[in-house]
């Protein structure tokens, strides 16, 4: 069973994850976002994610905190847009809870994404239930509030992905009050919002990572 997670191994897993979201999921982001957006969130992604297959490769793993500040630097340099300063956002805020740390448990995980959710709020001046990817971390919040035991890194992020699932299917019935979404107004009732689409995936692939390890 998987207890930690090292700076490299981390670095591993943001590599994993950029691949997937190029190789599995670009072409229904970019279909989600066309229904109640402008359709650019899937070159957002693919921009962000190859930069982040191009240039992480070559940082040097001092610790978890660093290998995520640098992933959410080169992820909102990649492509000038909302989401990509959103996402790079995340990852830095991410980071900086665990600051010099050259690996970390279960422990860390919870206050990583409170984090992470916190820099999307103060950047994205966004609340919960306005139909954004703040609607998926906000669920895995209310998942860890349950006090629920792990054994493992790899049971922990499967509960982590099943709460971003179910945050994400929430904002199906909502109606976006945020970014180009908003001008769609009721009609953006009915559609899964893209960015807690994103959010999900993201959680999907680190889990399936930690899964496959196994």
């Amino acid at each position: 069973m998987q207890n930690t997670i090292t700076a490299k191994e981390m670095k591993n897993i943001l590599l994993h994850i950029s691949q997937q979201m190029i190789n599995q999921h670009i072409d229904e982001i970019r279909e989600l976002d066309a229904a109640i957006g402008d359709g650019d969130l899937g070159i957002t992604i693919k921009k962000g994610s190859q930069a982040l297959i191009n240039q992480l490769e070559k940082v040097d793993v001092t610790n978890v905190g660093s290998v995520l500040k640098k992933a959410g630097m080169i992820f909102t340099e990649a492509n000038p847009s909302t989401f990509s300063v959103l996402g790079g956002t995340a990852l830095m805020y991410a980071g900086k809870v665990v600051n010099g740390k050259e690996s970390i448990t279960m422990d860390d995980v919870s206050e990583m994404i409170r984090s992470a959710q916190e820099g999307i709020e103060k950047r994205g001046k966004a609340q919960v239930g306005e139909k954004t990817m703040l609607d998926a971390f906000n669920e895995i919040q209310l998942m860890f509030k349950g006090n629920q035991a792990f054994d493992s890194l790899t049971a922990l992020f499967e509960k982590v992905t099943e709460a971003a699932e179910k945050g994400m299917l929430k904002t199906k019935e909502m109606i976006a009050k945020k970014g180009r979404a908003k001008a769609f107004g009721q009609r953006t009732v009915g559609e899964v919002d893209p960015g807690a689409k994103v959010t999900f995936f993201f959680f999907s692939e680190f889990y399936h990572y930690l899964k496959n390890k196994e």
